[in-house]
């Protein structure tokens, strides 16, 4: 049932004690967020302002713009206690998306659970580049490895409706995450998620416009460097790429060889420096045109390259 709201003015039933006896006004929406963002400063999360307007806008049920609609409604008690758990969580650098159980992904909702691969907005840079490489064609099949949450397959099904494909885990739990929101997206019935180690389920006789992946690319030794957000709460299993960080790249080209058909793609992202090592193993697999595109920090993200025959 929707709270009525309640301004500064009105007879405050969420007051509390303070030490001296009297009673101490609960914070308004706005005076909450500002407190909130400089504890959360203090313990070097980083966005703290965004963190404490994304997590108190869980609290109330509502938008985080709508906050600011009722920046001066006062928060009663059980608010004040759900909040103050989630900025402690929060502030052991506990990932924003694990709390809030969802991230948006190239304008999408999508949820997210502990355990599997916390989406990047640097990934929806991916999703871009192939919708480019396919502007001209109305139609395509695509394999991914890698699905985690889902957010690449989701996105191209839901934004290309003539778009059908596979997509793998080797996390059951990421495969029935993935499954979920393909449900409340609508397009399960265009993506088919299964759980796997490698290409190998992947039937014989079948043939792809596209492999996609974001695969494990942080050199082992290099993870516990990582912010604590990834390093103690992300699955290592989704981040480590062996010792160079480039152990699954091998896989995938020649998982490519087998299933893409003549003048299929292969979308890659990668990790900062890897550019050249990944167009060599492509090449080297008998890939042509590779290219490698940066994010909007300048930084080596993609990789691309086409079979034979286009």
């Amino acid at each position: 049932m929707k709270r009525r709201m309640k301004t500064a003015s009105e007879p405050d039933q969420s007051a509390r004690m303070a030490g001296d006896g009297t009673k101490r006004a609960a914070p308004t929406m706005i005076g909450a967020v500002k407190m909130a963002a400089e504890y959360l400063a203090g313990r070097e999360v980083s966005s703290p302002r965004l963190n404490a307007e994304h997590l108190l806008a869980k609290i109330m049920g509502c938008e985080r713009l709508d906050l600011y609609l009722r920046f001066d409604e006062r928060l009663t008690e059980e608010d004040l206690a759900g909040y103050r758990a989630f900025l402690k969580r929060r502030a052991e650098h506990y990932p924003l998306q694990y709390i809030l159980g969802s991230t948006e992904f190239y304008s999408l909702p999508f949820e997210t659970s502990e355990g599997v691969f916390v989406p990047r907005h640097e990934t929806e840079l991916l999703v871009e580049w192939i919708e480019e490489i396919f502007e001209e064609r109305g139609d395509a099949t695509f394999i991914e490895f890698g699905v985690g949450s889902g957010v690449i397959a989701g996105s191209l099904v839901s934004r290309n409706p003539a778009w059908r494909g596979f997509a793998f885990d080797r996390s059951p739990r990421a495969a029935e995450l993935a499954k979920r929101n393909f449900i409340s997206l609508g397009v399960s019935d265009r993506v088919h998620v299964f759980v796997a180690e490698t290409f190998g389920a992947v039937g014989r006789g079948l043939e792809f416009d596209l492999l996609v992946s974001n695969p494990p690319y942080i050199p082992t030794l290099t993870i516990p460097a990582l912010q604590k957000e990834v390093s103690v709460f992300e699955d290592e299993g989704a981040l480590d790429g062996g010792s160079d960080g480039l152990c699954y790249y091998p896989q995938l080209a020649e998982a490519g060889v087998r299933l893409l058909g003549p003048g299929g793609v292969i979308a890659l992202e990668i990790g900062e420096g890897q550019g050249a090592d990944v167009v060599e193993i492509l090449a080297a697999a008998g890939y042509e045109n590779a290219a490698v595109k940066k994010d909007y920090n300048g930084l080596e993200r993609l990789v691309a390259a086409f079979r034979p025959g286009c």
